[in-house]
């Protein structure tokens, strides 16, 4: 559980729910493989608790708005951990929800300082919460007791600046959260993905060369300027920072794995463009929504045309989806040279 939820966070493969916030199945799908295996459960077991696991934290996810520094790495996925497991343990109706509350008072407080930094602890908190979930069902069996509503004792008064259990419940009946979710098309942030989506059809069109950029401006949601260091030293920097991102797609015309590590990191050219790029945030835009904007990217070139793309749901979202034959191909591009 550990290895396949740091390794899928360190290689940014890890899907996400918009409306939730965050990636539940990264949370979910380790565990549930893992827990699946060791009992010898079969298929349709592993997607029951795959399905259960992923609806949940996604529904916590929603009623949650974390404080500003607090990542959603490893938090309310604690929960979904623990529903998976507690699912292919075949607890009954009382058994998850004592494990739900038990799971809650578990979450890791994770920040966004050491991804916005590159220390690749960071990477760690999805394996520590899968953990942390498998554990609370081994608690529950030796009769450890946890609150009535742990979700909003914890999200509710420290990690999260609201919690509001009512929007949990909204849409319950229809589609499954893991239908309405989205797969990463870049190897960065998901916060990168909103200026990405408004610059490479431009840049991929033939209307722009890096030679004749003067400057680039990126508005976006609020916490883009935290992300916009333009020098980061490391993978993991790199993928937090929205100058770099840019920069690199531009120059490279690319944004997968290789665009984020050597030699692409230290390219003069990368750098050189990354340190004139802006970052400016639009207090009306939101990563959770799709009725509007959540990026405004305008190239000043040198002859002084300014070229302008917008980005609202982004490619790979279910509601701006992409043909199955784009997530496989990632999905070999990313495991041939090691698997052959």
């Amino acid at each position: 559980t550990f290895a396949n939820a740091t390794a899928g966070v360190a290689l940014e493969v890890d899907e996400g729910s918009r409306l939730g916030g965050g990636h539940p199945a990264i949370h979910v799908a380790p565990a549930a493989l893992a827990v699946a295996e060791d009992v010898g459960a079969d298929g349709r077991r592993l997607l029951e608790s795959l399905i259960a696991g992923y609806e949940i934290c996604s529904r916590l996810g929603s009623a949650t708005t974390p404080r500003s520094n607090v990542h959603s790495h490893g938090t309310w996925g604690t929960i979904g951990t623990a529903v998976a497991v507690a699912k292919l343990a075949g607890l009954d109706e009382a058994g998850v929800r004592s494990v739900i509350n038990l799971s809650a008072s578990m979450s890791p407080a994770n920040t966004w300082t050491t991804a916005l930094q590159g220390a690749t602890i960071r990477n760690a908190y999805p394996g520590r919460s899968g953990l942390d979930g498998i554990l609370a069902v081994d608690l529950h069996r030796a009769g450890f007791t946890g609150l009535p509503d742990a979700p909003s004792d914890v999200y509710g008064t420290i990690l999260a600046d609201r919690f509001e259990p009512e929007r949990a419940l909204e849409g319950l009946g229809g589609p499954l959260r893991i239908e309405q979710n989205y797969f990463k098309l870049y190897a960065c942030c998901r916060y990168n993905h909103f200026a990405l989506d408004a610059l490479l059809p431009m840049a991929r069109a033939g209307r722009v060369r890096v030679a004749d950029v003067e400057r680039v401006t990126v508005t976006t949601i609020p916490f883009g300027p935290r992300m916009a260091r333009p020098d980061p030293t490391s993978m993991l920097g790199a993928k937090f920072s929205i100058p770099y991102a840019v920069a690199a797609a531009l120059t490279l015309g690319r944004a997968d794995v290789s665009a984020f590590v050597e030699p692409a990191l230290d390219d003069p050219a990368i750098r050189d463009l990354a340190a004139r790029v802006e970052v400016r945030a639009d207090p009306d835009m939101s990563p959770r929504r799709a009725d509007q904007p959540t990026a405004r990217v305008e190239m000043t070139l040198k002859d002084g045309r300014v070229l302008t793309g917008v980005t609202s749901v982004v490619r790979g979202d279910f509601e701006s989806p992409v043909p199955a034959a784009e997530v496989v191909e990632k999905f070999l591009a990313l495991a041939s040279a090691p698997l052959g």
